[in-house]
């Protein structure tokens, strides 16, 4: 430690100096009770292997104690790696995670020193949000799961099978950690984290099998998925989201610069498909020291092609999957984006939309601005362009065979036009004229095939409203009785 700086919490001054009181205590502690004898309530224990242990315990198995050293454990490995606030932990004094976070029937699996003790990384499965049964993730009146208030709800509506599923049967993968005191290529280390990994799917393919048809969460595709590839995970990773964490939150910096996406994998997938996988790996695992290790790298190189049952026939749709340039931008910039989603989903177009596809769709609609009297579109014009009023409002007008020009529509901000000519491709059959300063959000025909085409409840509310519109403007547009 250097000179000066201080041993313990209370002798902190400033932010800097508490967070690194609390790794440097994290780093003290030890729980080789959790790991020197078989436990009762374990539902899945390898004593030794190559010097480490494994043990997966729900959380009701743990003493108080040892859930605060693990909750200890686990923030000072958010803190080395920049996951948390520290100014936020050094305000509150905090020196270890909420105890309110944990859930009686979390499941922990924590890999652990056989020699000392320490924990050398730790994962949970988190159990599911209260909800009456049957209750499935389509549902929107429910509590969301942690992965859902971050990247909202419907982010997993256009897989297959999962959206269908009792949310009493999934569980969310998360607070995955490894101990960040210990090289890259430190033996323990890198075998801990392997050894985290075989715990996990053989229980969700063993033990845990009846009780959890999916697993779900978020990750950075440069090392957490990285490491579920690893293990050949049939899993699918959704791109088309905007996270938004709360700047009050202290894990507000993990989605500030990290780019994190929500991903979703099938219990049956694991069991099926796994087995000759998780087979190789503890083979190499039994390999003691660098063997094992370099048995490990080797096993590294090799890939797998199977896709996830949930991936849709014809893959994911590219509202779903394309990537936000603005998911990198500053909470404040992704806010405006979400509040224009929430815009969207309150029209009749787009309200069956989830809040990540109409945040993503908000990002390719181009904002235009028009006076009073301004012509937005103009009868016989081709059409490009779909249109949704966000401020102000507009009149439908058409010019009938005599010349006559005849209002037969107000709109009103959340109401859109162009959808005739849209679908059809004919020119437009209609002006429609600024009654005040409106403005438009713009989507081209080009973004709503690429973007809505899969879609088909956007699609049948737009032939719905044209079919309607036609009628009601031929009504108002004959010709009326002789005089």
């Amino acid at each position: 430690m250097a000179e000066g700086q201080p041993t313990n919490l209370t002798e902190a001054t400033n932010a800097a100096e508490y967070v690194q009181a609390l790794i440097d205590n994290a780093a003290r502690r030890r729980l080789p009770d959790l790991f020197s004898s078989p436990h009762p309530d374990a539902i899945y224990h390898v004593p030794d292997r190559s010097g480490v242990s494994i043990i997966v315990l729900p959380t009701t198995a743990l003493r108080d104690e040892q859930l605060v050293d693990l909750m200890k454990y686990r923030l000072a490995q958010y803190l080395a790696v920049g996951f948390v606030d520290p100014e936020m932990i050094y305000e509150a004094r905090m020196e270890h995670e909420p105890r309110a976070g944990i859930l009686p029937n979390d499941i922990h699996v924590i890999a652990g020193s056989v020699e000392t003790g320490e924990v050398l990384c730790y994962a949970t499965l988190e159990s599911p949000p209260d909800a009456p049964p049957g209750t499935t993730l389509r549902d929107r009146e429910r509590p969301p799961f942690p992965v859902e208030r971050v990247h909202g709800w419907g982010v997993y509506n256009r897989l297959r099978i999962l959206p269908d599923l009792p949310i009493s049967k999934l569980r969310e993968l998360g607070r995955f950690v490894k101990n960040q005191r210990l090289h890259t290529f430190d033996e323990l280390g890198a075998r801990s984290v392997v050894e985290v990994g075989i715990a996990l799917f053989r229980c969700l393919s063993g033990p845990l099998r009846l009780e959890t048809d999916a697993i779900i969460g978020d990750l950075e595709e440069g090392v957490a998925k990285q490491n579920l590839d690893f293990f050949h995970v049939p899993m699918i990773v959704i791109h088309g989201t905007v996270p938004y964490q709360e700047e009050a939150s202290y894990f507000f910096p993990r989605y500030q610069d990290c780019v994190v996406y929500p991903f979703a994998a099938l219990a049956t997938d694991i069991s099926h498909l796994m087995i000759a996988r998780l087979a190789a790996i503890e083979e190499a695992l039994e390999q003691p020291g660098k063997r094992g290790l370099l048995a490990l790298f080797a096993l590294k190189r090799e890939t797998s092609e199977t896709t996830s049952t949930l991936e849709p026939p014809e893959g994911l749709a590219a509202l779903v999957d394309a990537p936000v340039p603005e998911q990198g931008g500053r909470m404040v910039e992704r806010r405006v984006i979400l509040d224009l989603a929430d815009r969207l989903r309150q029209t009749d177009l787009l309200g069956d939309l989830s809040v990540p596809e109409a945040a993503v769709l908000g990002t390719f609609m181009q904002r235009v601005s028009f006076a009073p009297g301004d012509v937005i579109v103009r009868q016989g014009d081709l059409s490009d362009s779909l249109y949704l009023i966000e401020a102000g409002g507009a009149t439908v007008q058409v010019r009938n065979a005599g010349g006559d020009v005849i209002s037969v529509a107000q709109l009103e901000p959340g109401d859109y036009f162009g959808e005739i000519a849209l679908l059809t491709g004919d020119p437009r059959n209609a002006d429609v004229v600024a009654d005040e300063p409106t403005t438009v959000l713009q989507l081209t025909r080009e973004a709503f095939t690429q973007y809505l085409s899969h879609a088909v409840d956007v699609e049948s509310q737009l032939t719905r409203t044209a079919l309607h519109r036609s009628r009601d403007t031929a009504r108002k547009t004959q010709p009326g009785p002789p005089q």
